[in-house]
């Protein structure tokens, strides 16, 4: 398998629905994190540099805290925050960035099938600068920078504006609620959404939301063939 399939597998791995449960309700550290105790550069780390033996969350959240012990308690101290309190907030802060990050770099494999391997690059200084991802689409084109989007109803969230570089915005939506109705039917609005989105994106049995290749084909810039 390539690596867009094997992290794949991975996703539909991950027990979304019991760490949903478990974080959802929890929002008591959620001002701004300074740079240096985000959890960026370990997600990016963790599941896009290294290719391989990808942690689950409970895993990468200890990598994650350990590699940022020092950091992560002065941090505390400097907020307020009691040791019960941030122990219990923060890993559910984290779970939503990671949760959200693992989509667009399941992306990111994807594109590679489609452009070639070493030609999708992501990182800190990547997503820093407004953008996911960036894409090699050849000579004639030159490197196209993307923002992996999930549709968002949200009035703040319409408000925000895009960097003013010229890029590829890809949008995505989630499927409105459960595919499954009490009696075991498929949903109206999920048949809805399938029929919306079936051509750029899959639901795993976990829920979690994935890109087809079709996503990533940007037919009005690229041919089939990059020089």
């Amino acid at each position: 398998m390539n690596n867009q399939q094997l992290f794949t597998s991975f996703l539909s791995q991950i027990d979304l629905s019991a760490l949903r449960k478990e974080y959802k309700d929890i929002k008591i550290v959620e001002l701004d994190m300074p740079k240096n105790v985000q959890a960026l550069a370990c997600i990016y780390r963790e599941y896009w540099t290294k290719r391989k033996d990808w942690p689950n969350y409970k895993q990468f959240y200890n990598i994650y805290k350990e590699s940022l012990a020092r950091e992560l308690e002065e941090w505390r101290q400097k907020t307020g925050f009691s040791k019960e309190t941030f122990n219990r907030g923060l890993p559910a802060r984290i779970y939503r960035t990671w949760a959200g990050l693992l989509t667009q770099i399941q992306g990111a494999y994807v594109a590679e099938t489609v452009y070639g391997e070493g030609r999708v690059e992501m990182g800190v200084s990547i997503d820093q600068s407004g953008k996911d991802l960036v894409i090699d689409l050849g000579k004639r084109i030159g490197r196209m920078p993307v923002q992996i989007k999930k549709k968002s109803y949200r009035p703040e969230a319409r408000r925000k504006t895009s960097p003013k570089h010229e890029f590829i915005k890809l949008v995505y939506e989630v499927p409105p609620g459960p595919r499954l109705t009490k009696k075991g039917r498929e949903s109206i609005p999920y048949k809805r959404w399938h029929d919306k989105w079936k051509n750029k994106l899959k639901v795993l049995p976990n829920e979690f939301v994935v890109f087809k290749r079709e996503a990533f084909v940007f037919k009005n810039l690229w041919q089939g063939k990059i020089e």
